[in-house]
This record gives C-alpha cells, structure tokens and sequence, in this order.
C-alpha cells in the first residue's frame, strides 16, 4: 500500500512535468501555423534578401580574409589571429555547399574604418589571391562592415563581400526550424538588408508587423512561465559559446534519448526545455539556449531577446565552456560579456555554475595548465567535466542540486507520521511538497518517516492551513 501510494505521487509530478516539457517545446510550432506564415514565407521579400546578400543556391567559394588587429582589445589579448581564423573557417563550413578556397591573415595597423581596410599593397594582393583561387565571395572576419566599405572591396575584388553579420545571420535561417525562430532572425535580418540597401522606408512596414509577432511570442512565453510557476519546478538555464556542448549536458544529466547533439556551430537556436530529477527527488526543467559568439553586432543578439529570456527567468545558470577548445579563454569571457549586456542580474551571474567540458580530450600537459590557469576567476565555482565519459558529472550533480534548493527557495523538513493517517495523506498526495525519502519508523512501524521538499512558499501556506502539522515535525532546515 505504502508504495503504491508513492508511485502514484511520483507518476502524477513527472506526468505533469512531461506534459509541460513537450508544450514549451511544441508552442512554437503551433505559434507558427496560428501567426507566421505568411509573414516568413514572403517569396518577394525573400529573393530580394537573396540578391541583397547575394545567395546562391549553389552555396560560394569562399576566401577569407581574417584581420589581425596590430594592438588588440581588451578581452582579446589572449587570442591569436591564427585561432581567430580557425573559427572563421568553421562558420563557413556550417554552411551548405559554401566551402573555404582560400585565406590569408592580414594586420590592420589603423582601427580599420578606412573605405578598402587595407593599404593598395595589401589590397592588390588580396585581389591577386581571390583570382588564383576563383573564389566567388570573399569573407572578411570583423563584425560589421560599413556600406562604403563592403562598396569598395566588392569593386576592387569583383566578388560579394561578406562579414560575421551577414555570415552568421545566414548560417540562422539556415538552422532555424520553429516559427519563433525564423521569426527573431526575420527580425534580425532587417538592420542588414535595411544598411545594404539604404532605404529605411522599404523595410518600415515588415519590422513593424514582426515586431508585433515578437510580442505575440512574449506573450506565449509569458503563458508557458506561468504554467511552470503554477505547477512550481524549478528551471536551470545551460548558457555557453556555440558548439560547447550544451545539449550534450542536458542529455547526460536527463539521460534522454531523443536528444542528438551535433558537433556544429549553432545547432540549437530554439529555446528548448527538458524535464529531469534529481536524487533527492527535486523535478526540474532544463532550458537549452542559442550559443553566443565573439564579434558580432549586439542587435543580431538581441533579435533572440525574447528567448533569451527563459534564460534570465531561469533559477539557476549552467555555463558549458569547451576546455579542449585552444581559445576557450576568450569564449568564456565572451559569453560573460553577452550575460552582462542581457543585463542577467549579478546575483545569478555569482551562483551560476561553470562547467569545462570535454575534460576528456585533454593530455596531461594541457591537464596541468588547466589547473593552474588564473585568466578566469572564481575557482571555487568550476568543475570539469566531460559529457562523453561522464567524467565529473556527479560532483555536478551534487553541486546543482545544493545551488537549486537555495535558488528555488526550498526547504526539507522532515515528519513523523501515521501510515494512513489525514497529515500523510496531505504530504503524500503530490500538491504540497516534493517526498525525498520515506522510511517505515523503527520504533513503530505504524508511523512513516517523510523527508519533504517545501518551496518557501508552499510551506507557508501549508503551515497556515495544518497548523497541528508541527507536532509531527522531526527536523526543519528552513
């Protein structure tokens, strides 16, 4: 009988929590068949955006142009214009059927505003080298070209002239798959196309009109929170630069299936939830979020404002940062940096956990420069770990769920008990509190030992209405 009643009360809480999990995800999709049709699917705006950014459905090839600044910026100091470089190919190759030809590191000596970037020398070399390797658009790698000069370079190198706003935008709609998301790059697509074509009037009608969705989607997403607080799970935020491993995570620590994390940049841009349990019995809901970037414009990100705010909401962040990854200094303060402008409150920024994945494919010297490494602050707050081994995933688990019961304002009391009895069926019917541990009393095996997580909340107002409650309590944490 005593375990029944606990399946029941344990079925009852995940069935609650998978069907909330699959409406977050599928509220989207159900967005889109309501809303956005016909606004996304604008075949006139659509090829205009193509010739705009000249599209080709062949994809390009590809010379990139990756600059190397003479005196960096502050945050960059540790990079290389070779790492730089290394990501830069990346972002091409995320795209379909564009592949690198050809590249060349250059030194800007100047801050780079000058119409062709470059000196004639530098320029005329450039050219002869896009010719060599019939290269048909060249990428240069800084975050936003001015018209002037996307003007001239296309001139002086006779191809299109691309930089990490329009790349990076590309590879969005490519990846994007719900209507919330084919909407926020809609919407971020906008600024571009507007600076392309220097007409604010073209483009005045369709901002308005998605804006206006964009709000629809906030409130959709208001909508979900609210049901997430009604049925009060706690929510943990997975943050990181692009490709870090984020999904990886949520998989290990959910052990779901479904999920099939893939090894390219920007793979996820819809804010998905996933429901999992922690061993002492706490539920609670996963949030994988959009991967962040060095060196683009901050209105490509905010574009993602509206689900970036499930991150914010959130009552804890977990921040993946790829250890193995040669620049992962760089991205780790990228990502802080991206935190800071969402204006992510400091109180959650200090309680976010940092986790350094792919652990497992460092080798011993890189071990011991890990270790000992001080350009990221707050040692107290990393763990290493890797999702593929399971390394560390443990420790992790521990530490959430310690920084989750404080976040989520939770309390463990524990009662005593009659097996039956009206107090345990109010504990046990699965509206009050989340049941820990239940244990048949040594002393009198009529009674049940009930160890009970309370939101501080709910706790209050259980007090209030089983004021007798308190003579069953064996220990209270609050």
């Amino acid at each position: 009988m005593l375990f029944k009643q606990v399946f029941k009360h344990l079925s009852c809480i995940k069935s609650s929590i998978r069907t909330f999990s699959r409406t977050s995800r599928l509220y989207t999709k159900e967005f889109t068949d309501r809303h956005l049709q016909s606004l996304i699917n604008d075949n006139e705006f659509t090829s205009m955006s193509s010739a705009l950014l000249h599209i080709r459905s062949t994809g390009h090839r590809v010379f990139i142009i990756q600059p190397s600044m003479k005196f960096k910026a502050r945050g960059r100091q540790s990079t290389t214009a070779q790492l730089q470089l290394s990501e830069s190919i990346s972002l091409i190759e995320t795209l379909d059927k564009w592949r690198v030809v050809g590249h060349g590191i250059y030194t800007l000596k100047t801050s780079g505003t000058q119409r062709y970037l470059y000196g004639k020398g530098n320029v005329e070399k450039i050219a002869e080298e896009i010719h060599e390797c019939q290269a048909t658009a060249a990428f240069v790698s800084i975050d936003r070209l001015s018209l002037v000069q996307i003007d001239g370079l296309a001139e002086k190198f006779c191809v299109p002239i691309y930089d990490r706003y329009s790349i990076v935008l590309q590879i969005f709609k490519n990846h994007a798959q719900s209507g919330a998301a084919k909407l926020q790059v809609a919407l971020a697509e906008i600024p571009l196309l507007r600076y392309r074509k220097n007409d604010s009037e073209l483009f005045k009608d369709r901002e308005r009109n998605l804006r206006a969705e964009v709000a629809k989607l906030e409130q959709h997403r208001k909508l979900i929170k609210r049901r997430r607080l009604s049925i009060d799970i706690p929510t943990v935020a997975v943050v990181g630069y692009t490709n870090s491993g984020k999904t990886s995570l949520i998989k290990a620590l959910t052990k779901d299936a479904s999920l099939q994390p893939k090894n390219q940049l920007f793979a996820t841009l819809d804010v998905t939830t996933h429901a999992g349990v922690l061993p002492n019995a706490l539920n609670l809901l996963y949030v994988d979020t959009v991967g962040f970037i060095a060196d683009i414009p901050t209105t490509l990100i905010e574009a993602f404002r509206a689900t970036l705010n499930d991150a914010i909401d959130a009552h804890l962040l977990i921040h993946v940062c790829d250890i193995s990854h040669p620049d992962y200094i760089v991205q780790h303060k990228t990502v802080m940096q991206t935190l800071r402008e969402l204006n992510i409150p400091s109180s959650k920024l200090d309680s976010m956990i940092t986790v350094f994945n792919k652990y497992d494919l460092l080798d011993q010297e890189d071990d011991d420069k890990v270790i000992s490494e001080q350009a990221i602050p707050d040692n107290n707050n990393r763990l290493y770990i890797s999702c593929k081994t399971g390394q560390g995933l443990d420790q992790l688990i521990d530490v959430l769920e310690k920084r989750l019961m404080i976040a989520s304002d939770r309390v463990t009391c524990e009662y005593r008990v009659l097996q039956g009895g009206q107090l345990y069926q109010v504990l046990t019917n699965g509206n009050q509190c989340t049941i820990e541990n239940m244990i048949v009393d040594e002393d009198d095996p009529q009674f049940i030992r009930l160890k009970c997580l309370f939101s501080k909340a709910t706790y209050a107002k259980f007090q209030a209405h089983y004021s007798g409650a308190s003579k069953y309590l064996i220990s209270n944490d609050s």
